[in-house]
């Protein structure tokens, strides 16, 4: 197995903020420290919505796998597979619930739709999450994978 990197870590193709950084935010301090910092495209000092949604589009293309434009099962399941020692990364519910036209397929502006996890993760509703509030997230994801 590959040694864990910060890169590796962060370029994981997970369909989700929470799920999308958790191996990092739960890998401790210093690694989510790493992944905010490439997070923060623009240095600063804060992730906006568009780096959030930048991210989004990264993993998308990532679990895309034949470059179709659309993320099917086989894809989700084949991105899960190449994420080895992760629980399920998410509930199959969760992911195709971002299916607003219910033909098993997710679209890049299916995907980028919804923001949920950015959402809860902005305490104070600025649009941006401050490295408090993606450190409150690296806690939770600890806790939550213990």
């Amino acid at each position: 197995m590959k040694p864990l990197t910060s890169q590796r870590l962060v370029r994981s193709p997970m369909p989700a903020l929470v799920l999308g950084l958790g191996l990092a935010l739960s890998a401790g301090p210093v690694l989510a420290q790493t992944a905010f910092q490439r997070l923060d495209t623009d240095k600063s000092g804060a992730i906006s919505r568009e780096e959030f949604l930048a991210l989004r589009r990264e993993m998308f293309a990532r679990i895309d796998a034949d470059q179709s434009g659309t993320v099917t099962r086989a894809e989700i399941e084949a991105a899960r597979q190449a994420a080895p020692g992760q629980r399920q990364m998410q509930a199959d519910d969760r992911i195709w619930s971002q299916d607003a036209n219910g033909d098993g397929q997710l679209t890049l502006a299916e995907y980028t739709a919804q923001t949920r996890g950015f959402d809860m993760a902005d305490r104070n509703n600025d649009g941006q999450l401050s490295p408090a509030e993606f450190d409150r997230i690296a806690r939770f994801i600890a806790q939550a994978r213990n």
